[in-house]
């Protein structure tokens, strides 16, 4: 009779444990939340003309036409139904290659991360880096290519950088939800940093912003492009206990997700108690 209580009791708590703390919604890994990152939060009669409308706004979820080509470092005109014809996620960039200040620091950054993520560029995921200046040439492509393959320590990983005519930037950059303007007295362009991670099935995954990224971050939002086919089984335990911040363009600590592991550990230890007692009872049994 206690032995029923007992295994009775243990089997609510199991069912009460997995029921609350392993739900998962799978609307979580693409939030459906959208938020736009201005230039600063002065009213816009203050903001300087050049900076107006300049912003990323998320499109998440969203298809990139497969239709838009570029022309890489090395004379090859792409399609994007071509960068993912093999099936892996891409990361995307989007600069030009004249600036000198922002793009140049958010690559330097970005190459720098690649880095220490240690993964191979072109194994499981592509970078690619399309200008949204149409006077940038296949010339500058090809220096920018070398400049930061060889800062990521990757001289011959898979990622290309491209440029294109206008239309086409148009069309991609609208898509992205990725917002600037070129200051004729300057001759540079206003611009917002960002990295953009999209799906092999050309879906924007999600965005990470500023010009510095955590290895972290770009190792989960390359799993969530993924759908979970990249990453190793403790990759995938530790992205449980992080959750994609549309808010903040980054993973956060997920409460949930850590509860799902800590009740995963009670059942595994509920079930060793469980067996050590009816291993005790046979055992009694038995003499």
């Amino acid at each position: 009779m206690k032995l029923r209580i007992t295994f009775l009791l243990l089997a609510i708590i199991c069912t009460f444990i997995t029921r609350n703390s392993l739900a998962f919604d799978e609307r979580m890994r693409m939030p459906s939340q959208k938020r736009e990152l201005k230039p600063n939060s002065m009213p816009v009669n203050e903001v300087p003309k050049v900076m107006q409308g300049v912003a990323i706004k998320e499109n998440l979820g969203k298809a990139v036409d497969l239709n838009l080509s570029f022309t890489d470092q090395n004379n090859k005109v792409t399609t994007i139904s071509e960068m993912l014809a093999d099936g892996k996620p891409i990361i995307l960039t989007l600069n030009y290659y004249r600036c000198s200040t922002l793009c140049s620091i958010q690559l330097i950054n970005f190459a720098k991360s690649l880095k220490e993520l240690g993964w191979r560029i072109g194994k499981d995921f592509k970078v690619a880096t399309i200008s949204f200046d149409p006077t940038d040439k296949t010339t500058d492509a090809l220096k920018k290519q070398q400049e930061y393959l060889n800062l990521a320590d990757q001289e011959n990983g898979n990622w290309n950088f491209y440029v294109g005519n206008e239309d086409n930037i148009k069309a991609l950059t609208q898509q992205i939800g990725f917002y600037y303007n070129y200051d004729p007295v300057s001759k540079e362009f206003a611009h917002a940093a960002a990295i953009f991670f999209i799906t092999p099935g050309a879906k924007i995954s999600s965005y990470l912003y500023g010009i510095s990224y955590k290895p972290r971050d770009i190792k989960f939002s390359l799993m969530d492009a993924s759908l979970d086919k990249i990453g190793s089984p403790t990759d995938q335990i530790l992205l449980t206990c992080f959750h994609y911040n549309p808010t903040t363009g980054k993973y956060d600590a997920f409460a949930m997700g850590m509860m799902r592991i800590a009740a995963l550990i009670t059942v595994f230890f509920l079930f060793i108690i469980l067996g050590i007692f009816f291993w005790r009872e046979k055992r009694k049994k038995a003499i």
